[in-house]
């Protein structure tokens, strides 16, 4: 797949859409930011059409091979929506794999001096990760500076990943621009 991030965010959008992951109350806002509101995303309901989950799970792959250059060991995914992103990427890229579950349980992959690049479903207020998966990762002495997700609400969570210095990637961030391309489709 040659690598196009905007046509890619597009495609990825409108697989998040036709399989129903986007929903929005009766009435919604145009927020001073840009962004509308209030709205549900689902993330995983690509899974209904196995060419877009392919096509998704192709898409991270993608980013972090334009993204990463340098060496990683493992691929994490915290418990459970994010397995359904991270375990595929993972397989692909034949890398080991470790599954974080909230009660601090890892399975997988031993993490000891290992880099780690973690990848998730959705990033909306950066709890998990500051909270759980990154402490997890670090306590199981793995190095982590980068985090991929299949889709990036662009709100807090943003900042709560910056202030830990991760550098935060995504497909499909719900930005300015997301929203002016399904308000161009809705005409």
């Amino acid at each position: 797949m040659d690598y196009d991030l905007t046509e890619c965010q597009r495609r990825n959008i409108d697989a998040i859409v036709r399989n129903g992951g986007l929903e929005f109350p009766e009435q919604f806002v145009l927020y001073t930011s840009g962004t509308i509101g209030p709205y549900f995303i689902q993330s995983i309901v690509i899974e209904k059409n196995g060419k877009d989950y392919r096509y998704a799970i192709d898409s991270i792959i993608d980013l972090i091979n334009e993204t990463i250059d340098y060496g990683y060991d493992i691929i994490s995914g915290g418990e459970t929506r994010d397995w359904d992103f991270s375990n595929p990427v993972a397989f692909a890229l034949e890398k080991a794999h470790a599954k974080l579950y909230k009660d601090g349980k890892i399975l997988g992959a031993n993490m000891k001096y290992s880099r780690v690049l973690h990848v998730a479903d959705l990033n909306n207020k950066g709890s998990f990760p500051r909270d759980s998966w990154i402490p997890m990762i670090e306590k199981e002495g793995g190095y982590i500076n980068d985090i991929f997700f299949f889709v990036d609400r662009m709100e807090e969570g943003v900042n709560v990943l910056k202030d830990m210095d991760l550098k935060s990637h995504s497909i499909v961030q719900l930005d300015g621009a997301a929203w002016d391309y399904l308000l161009e489709t809705e005409k």
